[in-house]
Parts: structure tokens; C-alpha cells; sequence
């Protein structure tokens, strides 16, 4: 995995997410480009969805989330979106921020720092979060197909 396939599989994530909103949410709309706040924008509604995609979940057990990037606060840390939309292989979990913050509080999780990957040159400061315990603080989870 590089930086770049992760960019291109979270995109593909972006536009499955926004496939599923249309049917409530016909107006909603990927944001282009890099925005920081968050992903996906719902006018209707007037909220910013975040989307991640993690394509090892099922192998690792953990949930990943970011809270700093090159050593300033990022992810979890400085999102402005109302929801996040979290993809695994097998799941897409609704959640909001406030209920991330509260499971990582809850339960102690203290964050990792990890090394740039290939076409990436910062390094990262990840909590990781057993899947059955995110699970428990998600508003809703859906089964999906699994993705490539």
C-alpha cells in the first residue's frame, strides 16, 4: 500500500458513501480537491460528512483513527463534520465525532505514532480501536459486500 492507492481506495469510499445519501439526500455532493472540514456535504440537511476507508480491519481487528499528521493536530483532533462515515471490508459504521472522542476517553486509548508510508512524508499519530468496541459507540452499522 502507498499513499497514493489509499488516496484513490478512500475516493472510491467517498463515492459509495454518496451513492447511499443520494436516495435521502439527492442534492448531496463530494467536495472537490483537498478541504479539511470534511468529505461529503449534505445541503439539505446543512451538515459535512467525513469518510474513511480501512482496508485492513479485518485483518487487524482495529479501527484506525488520525489525531495528529506530521506532528499537528489533525483527523479526529480538527474535524468539523457533523458524521463520520467509517468503511471496513465488511461494515460501514456511522458515528459522530463527539462518540469517537467519548470511546477513545471511555476506554484509555492512547495514540501511536507511525512512519510516513511510501508517497507520504510525515508521520502519523493513530489511535487504534478494536472494531467490536467502536462498534458499540456507532449510531448505526450496516453490512456491505466486501470491497478490492
Amino acid at each position: 500500500m502507498s499513499f497514493h492507492s489509499d488516496l484513490a481506495f478512500g475516493e472510491q469510499g467517498e463515492l459509495f458513501v454518496l451513492g447511499k445519501l443520494h436516495y435521502k439526500y439527492p442534492e448531496a455532493f463530494k467536495v472537490e480537491g483537498y478541504y479539511k472540514e470534511w468529505d461529503l456535504f449534505v445541503p439539505e440537511k446543512e451538515i459535512g460528512i467525513e469518510v474513511k476507508s480501512d482496508r485492513a480491519t479485518h485483518k487487524t481487528g482495529n479501527v484506525v483513527i488520525e489525531n495528529k499528521y506530521g506532528g499537528v493536530p489533525s483527523g479526529i483532533e480538527t474535524t468539523k463534520a457533523t458524521w463520520w462515515a467509517y468503511i471496513t471490508k465488511d461494515n460501514l459504521y456511522w458515528i459522530t465525532p463527539d462518540k469517537i472522542r467519548e470511546c477513545i476517553k471511555d476506554n484509555n486509548i492512547e495514540a501511536a505514532e507511525f512512519p510516513p508510508i511510501e508517497g507520504d512524508f510525515k508521520k502519523k499519530s493513530l489511535y487504534l480501536i478494536k472494531e467490536t468496541l467502536f462498534k458499540k459507540y456507532a449510531k448505526r452499522s450496516e453490512k456491505i459486500n466486501g470491497r478490492n
